[in-house]
């Protein structure tokens, strides 16, 4: 057997794609779309029929209606921390909240390990590694770059104006190749260039290069032990990073110790395989369990994140209070998850990342204009988020156009369900042009 024979076969051979997660343990009924209950703890194990499913269960859901709706909360929370960063207003008790929305990132990587790694808890821990890569890009790429070449475009026409940057033409050459390749992240002068959401999705790059390590790892070590030691791994980089900006080694308040370094993957990786915990428990039909136990975790996570905001762990203690929101949502039958589950939210969800791609520049331009109309920045901000169904349909224009086509169920939407949402726009249209041209 050749060394490549040799990888595949240990990497194995499953990588579905996480947007599009299906309910498979073993045939398991789903409650039909349209149901409050959307997202019901899979079977345990000893209890999964390895034959023909009963005439009585109904087709899985093509999508976990919660997990989008986690999705649309963590791009919506996004949203407003960027209306409220660029309007430049302070809201009151409100203010905390807002201006904490950057902490959105840490449950999008949270849902990025549970969905990358659910396909692999599976397919019996397995990971055909090209494969992988090769659905990765095809399904994130397109929209990514068609909304950097809008950026690019707007960029250059708008010379300096409209709160953007001007740059030169090798300046726009050299953001364009770095965003490109996505190495953007790396830098201060491409960090938060052209568009600063950006750089979210370079530390996304970096994370699922990492995965098949990871795999490798729990195959050989256990979960468990892979936990404890990208935790501690997380914690030493953090730690040692902060002892080398109190140094002066790396320069306080610069882009390289506040955004740069700790956003690499080390400073960033237990949010991501506390995801994997979540799609490990989830599988085995173990999260209801976990929430009865460890629910009330969450009552004292949250206070003790918000006390360490700003410290080098925050991140961490983020991805704990996120892990634990994620499980009660994919237990089922309560409150959070009813709420999660509610179809316009997931439809949302199902979009979210045509709405993280463009949000940030509209926001950009938006708040240059209203300032100039003399308005206060609290003005700006209420008038910003009346706005936002208008940057909700740029975004629906990028699902429609690019991103929907890179979805695996973008052939086959299935009735009622939280994408069918989205394309009524479509089948009305098409109603009435048949209607006028009948």
């Amino acid at each position: 057997m050749s060394r490549a024979e040799r990888l595949r076969d240990r990497l194995g051979t499953s990588d579905r794609d996480p947007s599009e997660i299906r309910r498979e343990d073993g045939g398991a009924a789903v409650i039909p779309a349209g149901s409050t209950q959307a997202i019901p703890a899979p079977p345990r194990h000893d209890a999964v029929s390895h034959g023909a499913s009963p005439p009585d269960r109904k087709p899985l859901s093509a999508r976990l209606n919660g997990v989008d709706g986690l999705r649309a909360f963590a791009a919506l929370w996004v949203v407003f921390f960027h209306i409220r960063a660029f309007s430049g207003a302070r809201l009151g008790p409100l203010d905390l909240i807002a201006r904490s929305g950057s902490t959105g990132v840490s449950l999008f990587l949270v849902l990025s390990g549970f969905c990358l790694y659910l396909p692999v808890v599976k397919g019996g821990g397995r990971l055909r590694v090209g494969r992988f890569f090769r659905r990765r890009a095809m399904r994130l790429l397109p929209a990514y770059y068609v909304s950097l070449a809008a950026v690019l475009i707007v960029t250059t026409v708008a010379a300096g104006q409209l709160g953007l940057a001007r740059m030169s033409g090798p300046e726009l050459a050299a953001q364009a190749l770095a965003h490109m390749t996505m190495t953007h992240s790396l830098f201060p002068g491409t960090f938060y260039a052209l568009n600063g959401a950006y750089w979210s999705l370079a530390l996304e790059w970096q994370l699922y290069l990492g995965l098949p390590l990871l795999v490798i790892g729990v195959r050989r070590l256990g979960l468990g032990r892979v936990v404890i030691a990208v935790v501690a791994v997380n914690v030493v980089y953090r730690l040692g990073l902060q002892i080398a900006i109190d140094d002066r080694a790396v320069a306080p308040n610069s882009l390289m110790a506040t955004a740069v370094l700790p956003n690499l993957l080390p400073g960033r990786w237990a949010e991501f395989v506390f995801g994997m915990v979540a799609a490990h428990l989830y599988a085995r039909g173990r999260v209801a369990h976990i929430v009865s136990r460890f629910a009330w975790g969450l009552l004292l996570l949250v206070p003790a994140a918000v006390l360490t905001v700003g410290s080098p762990l925050e991140h961490i203690l983020l991805g704990g209070v996120f892990f634990l929101l994620l499980c009660v949502v994919l237990a089922g039958g309560n409150m959070i998850s009813r709420l999660f589950s509610w179809r316009p939210l997931a439809a949302l969800g199902v979009m979210s990342y045509s709405i993280y791609l463009v949000h940030q520049p509209i926001i950009v331009v938006l708040a240059s204009v209203l300032r100039r109309s003399g308005g206060s920045p609290r003005l700006v901000f209420v008038e910003i988020v009346i706005l936002i169904p208008g940057i909700l349909g740029v975004a629906w224009l990028l699902f429609i156009t690019v991103e929907r086509r890179t979805l695996r169920t973008s052939g086959n939407v299935e009735p009622g369900s939280p994408e069918s949402l989205l394309l009524a726009p479509l089948r009305l249209l098409h109603r009435h042009t048949d209607a006028a041209q009948g």
